[in-house]
Parts: structure tokens; C-alpha cells; sequence
């Protein structure tokens, strides 16, 4: 059983490895360990489902990408309020492009995410003791 254990935790450690060698993974790592918090809280929550393709106009509902969720933005309830998100969305663009298009394109998937988010943290030194099932 050790073994496996063993075993288990070098292909772990080989998959953050590849995971931090990645493009969007440097894009989340832009973001503040607060941002990041809200981000892990809500995919380990498993509540909500973040969507894709949703970056510009979010239709029907609460349809946020991680990163509008991460910086506390909710879907837009008025036109007023989608001009905004717009605005924002095209502000942050530029800057989080590789995590957007891996993100919509699907080249990651929530649990890739996760994973990235518990190595930026731990690279900053915080550790995440336990998560709540």
C-alpha cells in the first residue's frame, strides 16, 4: 500500500509540474491569494458550475468564468450592468488571454484549475489544511 502511495504522489507531483509550465497558469498566477480563495471555495463547494464562452455575454442565469468569479463579478441583471461586465471583460482580456482560451476551449478542466491554484498558494507559503467534501 505504501507503494502505491508512493507512486500516487510522484504522478501527482509530475502533473503539477506540467501544470505550472503551462501558459494559463501563469495568467492565474496574477491573481491576488484572495481571488484565488474565492476561486478554490467555489469549485471545491461544488455548488456552481462555471461556464464557458460566457466571458463577453453571460445569457440566462449566473454564468461567470472562473477568473469573473475569482475577481467577485456576478452576471449582469440590467443592460447598464452588462456594459459594465463588457467593459471588464475586454479590460482583462489581454491579460488573462492563455487562461480564457485554455478555459473555453477546454484544454483544462476544474480539477487542473484546483490543482493550480493549491501550487500558486503553496508557493506563496499557504498551506490548505483540509478540504470539506
Amino acid at each position: 500500500m505504501a507503494r502505491g502511495n508512493k507512486e500516487e504522489r510522484m504522478s501527482e507531483m509530475l502533473e503539477v509540474e506540467r501544470i505550472k509550465s503551462e501558459p494559463w497558469y501563469s495568467d492565474l498566477s496574477k491573481l491576488s491569494n484572495d481571488e484565488l480563495m474565492r476561486m478554490y471555495n467555489v469549485l471545491t463547494d461544488g455548488r456552481y458550475e462555471f461556464a464557458k464562452n460566457a466571458w463577453y455575454i453571460p445569457i440566462g442565469g449566473d454564468q461567470r468564468c472562473p477568473l469573473m468569479v475569482a475577481k467577485g463579478f456576478k452576471s449582469p441583471s440590467t443592460p447598464e450592468k452588462m456594459i459594465q461586465f463588457q467593459d471588464t471583460a475586454k479590460q482583462m482580456e489581454q491579460e488573462y488571454r492563455h487562461f480564457i482560451d485554455a478555459w473555453d476551449f477546454g484544454y483544462i478542466t476544474e480539477q487542473d484549475i484546483e490543482k493550480a491554484i493549491l501550487a500558486i498558494l503553496e508557493s506563496r507559503n499557504i498551506e490548505i489544511i483540509e478540504r470539506s467534501s
